[in-house]
């Protein structure tokens, strides 16, 4: 399984529009950070399976960058737009699924289209996707104009009801963003072994409590990597900084630790200095950077290996 970064940038990206900064200016590859996103990639039974996480408004460029040649199932953690408004560019591979020269746009007695993609999301992004693109499921003329999408409950994917998809079991993490309800994911295969192995995606949160905490404790197997909202150092009101992020890091124990979601406050280097400076404060993940792990700021196409 390949757990793949295609963007690891905050709401606005890196560089920020006007913004003449130092980290927005600089040359470093790895200070250009696209909208958070991610896609998870695993070879089963000959097949390739692809699964994206949020579709923000960079998702043309991600897609085209990381050569994606098709989607087979969207997670939404939540229903902002950097996470949710390049739903439209999905279409392409939506019609892949039915191909739209040959169905009929519309479900006359459900109005709505035809099944497409899945995608799992929680009622309150469900209600957004539906607000925001009602286009999508209303009664409109043949054609490709538009994707093709069947919404499904992302809160419903729990231990005893996971998602199994492509050699992979996903189950759905709840979190807080500020007021917002948000979901995360933890997405497990299996190795040569039998032994479970884990990736756990945590953007954009502050809060994750102890039964999320637990659910992915109990539920990972050896927990490989762990992508977690990591804003900047100072305090935010809806995103973890990069030591609130650490605290969770510090409970769930991931062998390889991954700021995401970062703004430019800090440049890459700046911020991988950061954090080993601070290392020190948390002895789970000091032991474990000891015994080969690591703590570092995730970038745009940084690829996790899963084996």
């Amino acid at each position: 399984m390949v757990f793949t970064i295609l963007g690891s940038g905050t709401s606005h990206g890196v560089p920020v529009i006007a913004c003449k900064c130092k980290v927005c200016s600089s040359q470093d590859a790895h200070d250009r950070r696209l909208r958070a996103s991610a896609l998870i990639t695993n070879e089963a039974g000959g097949k390739t399976t692809r699964v994206l996480i949020d579709v923000g408004p960079d998702f043309r460029e991600q897609a085209l960058r990381a050569k994606i040649p098709s989607l087979d199932l969207i997670l939404l953690t939540h229903g902002h737009a950097d996470h949710l408004h390049g739903l439209d560019d999905i279409r392409i591979f939506s019609h892949t699924k039915v191909p739209h020269s040959s169905t009929k746009v519309d479900d006359a007695a459900k109005n709505a289209p035809p099944e497409g993609i899945h995608i799992f999301a929680n009622a309150e992004t469900r209600k957004i996707v539906r607000l925001h693109f009602d286009y999508i499921f209303k009664r409109t003329q043949v054609g490709g104009g538009k994707p093709r999408i069947k919404l499904l409950r992302g809160e419903s994917l729990t231990p005893k009801n996971p998602l199994e998809i492509g050699g992979m079991q996903i189950i759905s993490i709840p979190m807080k963003h500020g007021k917002v309800d948000c979901l995360g994911y933890l997405v497990s295969t299996r190795d040569g072994e039998g032994k479970k192995l884990s990736v756990a995606y945590l953007t954009d949160c502050n809060f994750i409590g102890q039964k999320s905490i637990d659910l992915i404790l109990e539920n990972c197997g050896i927990l490989e990597h762990a992508v977690i909202d990591g804003l900047r150092e100072r305090p935010h009101s809806t995103h973890f900084s990069f030591s609130q992020a650490l605290d969770v890091a510090e409970k769930i124990r991931p062998r390889h630790t991954w700021m995401t979601h970062i703004t430019h406050d800090k440049s890459h280097e700046e911020v991988k200095l950061h954090l080993e400076t601070i290392l020190a404060n948390y002895p789970n993940l000091t032991e474990i950077v000891k015994s080969g792990g690591s703590v570092e700021p995730a970038y745009d196409g940084l690829e996790l290996v899963v084996r």
